[in-house]
């Protein structure tokens, strides 16, 4: 989404829909991988919880107001809001996994 919406690069969002890495200047390759995975490849661990983080800060173009504390701060009160909530959940730009021993 982040490819599309936000930077216009379509020729890279078809890269990651075809199951390749991303890359961060600052971080190198940027894997992608399915929730589930962690369990497969720890089947000790269980993931108890997924939370959606960043579903709507990124989509706000207005890269000033994002340097707005009160702006931050009702921001956040949404993405809060909806963090828990089938549909935002899946449409987040990152998930928080709480994980737990089986």
């Amino acid at each position: 989404m982040q490819m599309v919406v936000l930077l216009n690069d379509f020729e890279h969002a078809h890269s990651l829909l075809d199951g390749n890495n991303g890359m961060a200047s600052k971080y190198g390759a940027i894997g992608y991988y399915e929730d589930l995975n962690i369990e497969k490849g720890c089947p000790e661990l269980t993931i108890t919880k997924t939370l959606g983080m960043r579903t709507f800060w990124d989509m706000q173009q207005n890269q000033e107001i994002h340097k707005d504390a009160h702006w931050q701060d009702k921001m956040v009160e949404i993405e809060m809001r909806v963090s828990d909530m089938d549909g935002y959940k899946d449409i987040a730009f990152f998930h928080h996994l709480l994980i737990g021993k089986k």
